[in-house]
């Protein structure tokens, strides 16, 4: 027993000095090592340049008041549309279809949200092809954008607004949106030569609105002045004149 501890008094201070003198583990190097700082952050979602917006660091969004102009409330939301953090272009959706149900506001939605349906991140154009098919009717420039979106290259995009553009035509002229690229090429173009002969038929059969002209005043009839009668109720009634003569 005193044997085995004084083997282990003699091997302690040995391993502890072999440690002390480990290379890169002197305490001079651990003092350094801990202040080194990382290179990059290790969630990468978090932007590396700290000049720009991030999740930890964002702007503080601009209050939309329920009595703001719908003009400028929906421009601010359009542009929360197109911001790369959740918090903003999720949230914006739902307040451009609350915005969509005043009176009016609904056609300002859709000619915002249009320029959105080429832009290259699909967390915007979804949002603006769902908003297009529920505000967008069946105006010209609606059709001729859900025609234009059977091209995109989302499937789910593609699958949107064939079944908005079927159920407004009751047509699909061929097209699938599964379908092979050559297949959906060839039936996009046929709703692009149909469309184009659709908009001169519509712009040829469109009536002009009568101008408005001012009615003549009516014209009164007045009764002829009855024969006077003399003051001497003896005397003759003036004869009419001859034939021939006034």
């Amino acid at each position: 027993m005193n044997k085995s501890y004084s083997l282990m008094l003699r091997v302690i201070p040995v391993i502890l000095a072999g440690l002390l003198c480990a290379p890169g583990c002197t305490t001079k190097a651990a003092k350094k090592a801990l202040n080194k700082p990382f290179e990059e952050e290790a969630y990468t979602g978090f932007a590396k340049d700290a000049g720009k917006d991030s999740e930890r660091h964002t702007k503080e969004k601009e209050p939309i008041a329920d009595d703001m102009d719908p003009e400028k409330a929906v421009d601010i939301l359009v542009d929360h549309l197109q911001r790369p953090e959740p918090s903003y272009y999720i949230p914006a959706e739902s307040q451009l279809r609350y915005w969509a149900t005043k009176q009016g506001v609904d056609k300002i939605v859709v000619r915002k949200v249009r320029m959105l349906l080429k832009h290259p991140r699909i967390e915007t154009r979804a949002p603006a092809l769902r908003l297009l098919c529920t505000y967008g009717g069946k105006s010209k420039s609606s059709i001729g954008d859900l025609i234009e979106m059977l091209a995109d290259p989302d499937y789910g995009m593609r699958r949107e607004a064939f079944e908005t553009l079927r159920g407004r035509t009751r047509m699909d002229l061929g097209y699938q949106p599964g379908a092979g690229d050559i297949a959906r090429a060839q039936a996009m173009q046929r709703w692009r030569e149909w469309w184009q002969e659709e908009s001169r038929t519509l712009a040829s059969t469109q009536i002009a609105a009568p101008k408005y002209e001012q009615p003549e005043p009516p014209k009164v009839i007045r009764p002829k002045a009855a024969p006077t009668m003399p003051e001497n109720p003896d005397e003759p009634l003036p004869l009419p004149p001859p034939p021939g003569k006034k």
